[in-house]
């Protein structure tokens, strides 16, 4: 069970009789309504208009009261006006729900729809009554034949997929296309404005719903973030994996940007992270969706990333070659013993790699290039496979056999594909359905379809951690103490004195070592560097002096200075911060003060353990300069690892005396040498 009380979402796509609360012979939409329903609803029909006695042989009343039953659910296309009076009476009535096409509720600054949003919200919560929309375009659910949806609609499919669209027009276009490739579907929802039942309402009816196997969501905003975020944890559980369109990648929102952390984590980024740790695999495009659909609806999940890729043509090869690099597929390292297979197989021209060409292998001989992928699945090294292979459209005819024995060969994923697109006929989803394997288009969403499945995969495996308590004690983010339990989670610190006087500093200096870096410490100084107080590359003692002198007076005496060895290193800012919808969260990126206008960073969740913060540095685009690159060698990274899940484990455990804790420049020393934090910015609640 999930960590909240789900409304009856049952009520709208489960109803057992409906009423068309607006029907109209002359109306697009409620005559498409009733065209869908009659199509497989099996429950009552009832039409309301008080203008007409009879529509398409079905007899119309006037009102609700005159009808000859209750209706479960009214489907209502009247106008603003009228809509709160007909909830009213229906609730007294005994009606449980309602689906309202009519706008006018909240939608854009119209002070008069949120009043009128707002007596709806409060009618439900008065009544017990559910409503899907207002503003929506309806739903499809496929085992009780209840199409509410207004526009022509093709014979759905019923299949593993539940669908949850906050954008109506986009649910109708996309699910026509999804059904023309072979997708079919167990409910499908519009959620309009989401004033009663929410994405989250309906994402765990279908979470619990035995027939659907795969959710899709297309969300402009997340309502209730903490219970989604708990419905997705249960959803990963259950081996039910959510494919996510997610609106709005500009930051949504203003947020008081007072570190770089809170500057480069927008909302979409720590976004990015509840997917990354929830198993939520985000789809840039509606097209990529239908891939990426038809990659999941097949249910083989593998334990990782490392893929394997085998086609038939030298051109096609290089367009893969030039999309992994883009996309950092995470290509598979063939074993020995699969090498020396293959090689008598292919001509000796073409090279055994990954991605592999067979030449003449694939070219008409299907059952050659069958053998060859076969030895890849068998490679121990290789967790799911893409392979070329189109559908036979009309009048082409073959039989699945070869790819149906291929699917029973291996449990591993196995995704054909071809390099651009084409329309699908009869032929094409028959020969799908008997081959046993989802048949892609196009390379780019093929590749990502394989990243998708690799990290639901992973995600499966990991499971998600729990979030530790937060009982840090305030009294241990100041002074000496802060700094000990800075180095006591990984966190070096350079040779430094806090003192309060240019003099001072000058006789620290000594005690140091020269050069030394000179540093303003005041509470309007957030960033050092763009605030002038920050002195590096200092010689003497006496240059100490002058220049603190002049720091100092910056703040009419009242700021202290920091004397600090001048670290040598690759600099790495690293962060943590509380989202206000997701909650704590660990940021990394390389360039110090560049790294605003580099933005190299990855995000995740907290906690972040050694794993977790390994995979966050290897995202970055930057890792190879950690690796060590034109003669300098290997910065430290397993002190950077350590020092990241300090940061966690610090942050985690004071999140509630903290808003952010940020190292900007964090110094990673060569290999064995540790890490250096040079500036620690702490923000307390």
């Amino acid at each position: 069970m999930t960590a909240f009380q789900r409304r009856p979402v049952e009520n709208v796509l489960s109803a057992k009789s409906v009423a068309i609360v607006g029907a109209s012979p002359k109306g697009r939409w409620p005559m498409g309504i009733l065209r869908n329903l009659k199509k497989a609803y099996k429950g009552n029909i009832f039409l309301i208009n008080p203008n007409y006695q009879e529509i398409e042989n079905h007899p119309c009343y006037p009102n609700l009261a005159a009808l000859p039953a209750v209706p479960e659910e009214l489907l209502i296309l009247i106008p603003t006006r009228a809509v709160l009076d007909s909830l009213e009476e229906a609730a007294k009535l005994g009606t449980k729900s309602a689906t309202i096409y009519t706008a006018g509720f909240g939608e854009g600054d119209d002070p008069m729809g949120k009043e009128r949003a707002q007596a709806m919200k409060e009618l439900c919560e008065r009544t017990g009554f559910v409503i899907c929309g207002p503003n929506c375009m309806g739903s499809y659910s496929l085992s009780e034949g209840l199409w509410t949806f207004p526009t022509s609609t093709p014979l759905l499919k019923k299949g593993p997929v539940g669908l949850i669209f906050q954008s109506g027009g986009s649910l109708g276009n996309w699910i026509k296309g999804a059904t023309e490739r072979g997708i079919g579907f167990s409910y499908a929802v519009s959620s309009g404005n989401e004033i009663s039942l929410d994405l989250v309402d309906y994402l765990s009816f279908m979470v619990d719903d035995p027939g659907t196997k795969v959710i899709l969501l297309m969300a402009e905003g997340i309502r209730r973030p903490n219970e989604f975020m708990a419905v997705a944890r249960e959803a990963l559980n259950k081996n039910k994996p959510i494919l996510v369109v997610k609106l709005g990648r500009s930051e949504m929102g203003k947020r008081q940007a007072i570190s770089h952390t809170g500057a480069l984590a927008g909302a979409d980024e720590v976004f990015d992270a509840v997917c990354n740790r929830l198993g939520l695999i985000r789809c840039p495009t509606l097209e990529d969706l239908t891939e990426m659909t038809l990659a999941f609806m097949a249910g083989r999940y593998p334990r990782g990333s490392r893929a394997a890729i085998v086609v038939n043509s030298g051109g096609m090869k290089g367009l893969i070659c030039d999309h992994a690099e883009e996309l950092n597929t995470n290509l598979a390292q063939l074993s020995d013993k699969t090498r020396e297979a293959v090689r008598p197989l292919i001509p000796p021209e073409l090279t055994v790699e990954n991605p592999l060409e067979c030449g003449v292998a694939g070219f008409g001989d299907e059952q050659g290039f069958i053998n060859i992928v076969k030895l890849h699945a068998e490679d121990e090294g290789v967790d799911l496979l893409a392979i070329h292979g189109e559908l036979p459209r009309f009048p082409e005819k073959r039989e699945a056999t070869l790819f149906k024995n291929l699917a029973a060969a291996t449990d591993k994923p196995i995704l054909a594909f071809a390099r651009s697109t084409y329309s699908c006929t009869d032929e094409s989803r028959t020969f799908q359905e008997q081959a046993g394997i989802p048949f892609l288009q196009a390379i780019k969403p093929t590749l990502r379809a394989l990243a998708g499945l690799g990290l639901y995969g992973e995600r499966r495996r990991l499971r998600v951690p729990a979030l530790p308590d937060a009982n840090g004690k305030p009294e241990d983010l100041k002074g000496d103490r802060f700094n000990t339990l800075l180095q006591s989670c990984g966190i070096g610190l350079p040779k430094q004195f806090l003192v309060g006087t240019a003099a001072e500093a000058g006789l620290k200096s000594k005690e140091i070592g020269f050069p030394v870096a000179l540093k303003l410490i005041a509470a309007e100084i957030v960033h050092k560097t763009e605030s002038g107080a920050v002195v590096l590359g200092l010689k003497t003692a006496e240059e100490v002096v002058a220049e603190g002198q002049k720091l100092l007076s910056k703040t009419l005496g009242k700021g202290h200075l920091l004397i600090q060895e001048m670290v040598q290193g690759t600099e790495v800012l690293l962060g943590a911060r509380t989202d206000p919808q997701y909650g704590p969260f660990l940021m990394v990126g390389l360039g110090g003060i560049l790294v605003e206008v580099l933005k190299d960073v990855a995000i995740r969740l907290l906690p972040v353990d050694e794993g977790e913060a390994r995979r966050m540095l290897q995202e970055l685009r930057g890792f190879k300069v950690l690796q060590g690159v034109r003669g300098q060698g290997s910065r430290d990274v397993d002190a950077l690892v350590k020092a990241m899940v300090g940061l966690s484990d610090i942050f985690a455990a004071h999140r509630n005396h903290l808003t952010d804790l940020e190292i900007n420049p964090l110094m990673v020393r060569a290999q064995g040498h540790g890490v250096a934090a040079v500036d620690v910015r702490l923000a307390g609640k």
